[in-house]
């Protein structure tokens, strides 16, 4: 009956009709389908099912097996975490105590839906450890792919886990998708994995991909190796080819992540930063307070000074100054200092903004609000108060 379900609507006829009757094999299997019948238009109603499904689960859970809790533990992240915090700590329990059970794929799918869910579990993420330590060489491309952006979101930094899984994974980097290959970079960036040989293996199975990237993997991938500080020639030469093509389909985040990116690899590739400009200036409006930060103080370091662009992004960043923080204000007044823009409305809603935030500089930020101040011609104190002056 719940196979033949197609999609939210049937599924939720079938829930009205018969979730006094479920098993657990019942309600784990129906909690999977809604997962999977789940997308952005019907998501009030999905969300409204699974939590009519998880209270029954609750129920059942002293029954289920490693199988069963993993299903359902993925199927939540899935939609959402649309469950409560009573829900989430049963569940996690429950999980720890059936992990060595788990194979392979529900290990991945477990540790992937906490990194989802930003459940950063102590007792259960040393359990997992435990169980995927013995079971990594069953693990296939896609499950160590997931493992180790999971691990990257958590923040787990296991050496011998750590280890074991760039070992495995460095054998299966052939079969890994683009996508994979993207979040893996970017997990080994949060975790500040610098292995020479698995990061080349890495960058080297990415760059024949690139074709295959999307916005987001492109984005996620420079970053990643400007995080690491690694100029792979070969594989940024085919990057920039290769992105150029679809910086028109990069959001706001992606597109500042990937001028800040080249900034810090000193990538001054004068087509694709030509392509870059057109495409930001575009979604300046959509730029939030980092993304317009961090976009102005690397064309500032890669010496972009086009007109247009500098022109829209101070109409862009004049109304968000107050949600910029300290560090954010003070690399845009010495951004903007660096390349010669003396614009009297910005600089005085600077002024406003930093003289909220005052007590907040540390004395790198002073020391680099004095330096713009001497650029642009003005006084320290007339920017943000006397007492910039004397705080050291």
């Amino acid at each position: 009956m719940i196979k033949a379900c197609g999609d939210l609507t049937s599924l939720q006829a079938l829930a009205l009709s018969h979730s006094d009757f479920f098993n657990y094999i019942n309600v784990s299997a129906m909690m999977v389908k809604v997962a999977k019948a789940y997308r952005g238009n019907n998501a009030d109603e999905a969300h409204h099912l699974m939590l009519q499904l998880s209270a029954i689960a609750l129920k059942r859970v002293d029954d289920m097996e490693a199988q069963q809790i993993a299903n359902i533990l993925w199927a939540v992240a899935k939609v959402g975490g649309v469950t409560d915090a009573s829900f989430v700590s049963r569940w996690m329990l429950a999980a720890k105590v059936k992990l060595p059970e788990c194979n392979a794929q529900e290990l991945s799918n477990s540790l992937w839906a906490a990194a989802t869910l930003g459940i950063k579990d102590e007792p259960f993420i040393s359990s997992w450890l435990l169980a995927a330590l013995v079971k990594l060489p069953e693990f296939n491309a896609q499950a160590l792919a997931n493992s180790l952006w999971a691990a990257g979101t958590l923040g787990i930094r296991d050496e011998p886990f750590i280890s074991s899984l760039m070992l495995a994974a460095k054998l299966k980097l052939p079969e890994f998708t683009a996508q994979a290959l993207a979040n893996s970079l970017l997990a080994a960036a949060k975790l500040g994995i610098r292995d020479a040989p698995f990061i080349s293996s890495l960058m080297f199975a990415a760059k024949l991909k690139l074709s295959q990237f999307n916005a987001q993997d492109f984005s996620n991938s420079l970053w990643a190796a400007a995080t690491l500080g690694i100029k792979d020639e070969p594989f940024i030469a085919s990057w920039l080819l290769s992105a150029q093509v679809k910086l028109p389909e990069f959001n706001a985040q992606n597109l500042a992540n990937s001028l800040w990116a080249a900034a810090t690899l000193s990538i001054k590739n004068e087509p694709f930063i030509a392509s870059w400009l057109l495409s930001a200036q575009m979604k300046l409006p959509e730029f939030n307070a980092q993304n317009l930060a961090n976009s102005l103080w690397a064309a500032a370091t890669l010496g972009v000074r086009n007109q247009p662009f500098i022109s829209s992004w101070l109409l862009a960043a004049q109304g968000k100054l107050p949600e910029f923080n300290t560090q954010a204000l003070a690399n845009s007044l010495r951004a903007v200092a660096a390349l010669g823009i003396k614009d009297e409305p910005f600089l005085s809603s600077w002024m406003l903004a930093a003289k909220v935030k005052l007590p907040e500089f540390n004395s790198r930020d002073l020391a680099d609000i004095r330096w713009a101040a001497d650029r642009l011609g003005m006084r320290v104190e007339s920017l943000v108060g006397s007492s910039v002056a004397t705080k050291e």
